[in-house]
């Protein structure tokens, strides 16, 4: 009895490395496809429909890794003199909404030139976006925001529990009207690739929760808690590079694309990192061992009841 115990639990393992990956519910990785799945907005112009595939040329573009590996990653460019473009100066890619409610994993991986060591404006090169509720100011931010401000990167986060955040045609004011707060930051490197991985389940109430790590380290981690505005169409990754100021250098950013799956798997990363659950791969090794350590002990076994 016990070895069939045995021989079941390796069976699982094996079985669980094989089936530990659920639905990528979006893939829009640069190096499997180009900018037709997104919604692009740029220099004054948003394109939702009739997307350009090979994006808009000194603004978002489909370009060789400047790191040399050979793969093709999205070139984003805030160039001087653009037009405002829904209330600021970006060049950005909006992945398909995810719903309140919805557990997600995003993937992603940004490398910034040596010109970001000079940039002196705040940027944000990566948000989760919202839409308010029809009678409901918009003008607040995002409730998920990656910024650049000096020699520093910020994951920052705004949630509200109130229907409705501000009227329409009000500025809702930080601290006042909705929260804000910084969940984790590092230092601004420069000529390298990081990889960031978010895991999330949407929630404008406290059935939320939200983890993140940066190169496979776990910077934040958090349930039970409210992490977006409480509003009813949903939220949407955006990446890119996007400031307020009309005086701005150009600057540009690179972007892997971003991956996102559904929340039932074990999920690895661009890093080759993996969220501190199960591997998949380690699973399946363990228990493929195990069976050929059972199998090969079964005719020992079986010599030792002749004798």
């Amino acid at each position: 009895m016990m070895g069939l115990r045995i021989s079941f639990t390796c069976f699982v393992f094996a079985l669980s490395g094989g089936f530990a990956w659920a639905d990528v519910v979006f893939d829009g990785r640069f190096n499997t496809g180009d900018f037709s799945r997104y919604q692009l907005e740029t220099n004054g112009v948003g394109y939702s429909s009739n997307v350009p595939p090979n994006g808009v040329p000194g603004h978002l573009e489909r370009v060789l890794d400047p790191a040399g590996s050979g793969e093709l990653v999205a070139m984003a460019t805030r160039a001087t003199g653009d037009a405002p473009t829904q209330g600021g100066y970006r060049s950005e890619m909006s992945a398909p909404k995810d719903p309140i409610g919805s557990e997600r994993w995003y993937s992603w991986g940004y490398y910034l030139p040596d010109t970001w060591k000079d940039v002196k404006n705040v940027a944000v090169i990566a948000q989760v976006h919202d839409k308010p509720d029809v009678g409901e100011s918009g003008a607040r931010h995002a409730p998920l925001a990656l910024w650049i401000e000096g020699d520093k990167l910020k994951l920052i986060n705004s949630f509200d529990y109130d229907r409705v955040t501000a009227p329409p045609g009000t500025l809702a004011i930080k601290g006042v009207d909705y929260e804000q707060r910084d969940l984790a930051s590092w230092e601004l490197e420069t000529g390298k690739w990081t990889y960031l991985d978010l895991h999330v389940k949407w929630a404008g109430d406290n059935s939320g929760f939200l983890e993140f790590w940066k190169d496979g380290v776990l910077l934040f981690q958090e349930r039970n808690h409210i992490n977006t505005f409480n509003d009813e169409w949903g939220v949407w990754f955006k990446n890119g590079v996007y400031d307020w100021s009309s005086n701005s250098e150009p600057i540009s950013t690179y972007s892997t694309g971003v991956k996102i799956g559904d929340g039932n798997e074990t999920y690895q990363s661009m890093a080759m990192s993996v969220a501190p659950e199960p591997s998949a791969y380690l699973m399946m090794l363990l228990g493929l061992v195990c069976i050929g350590f059972i199998a090969h002990r079964k005719p020992l076994f079986a010599l030792n009841q002749v004798g």
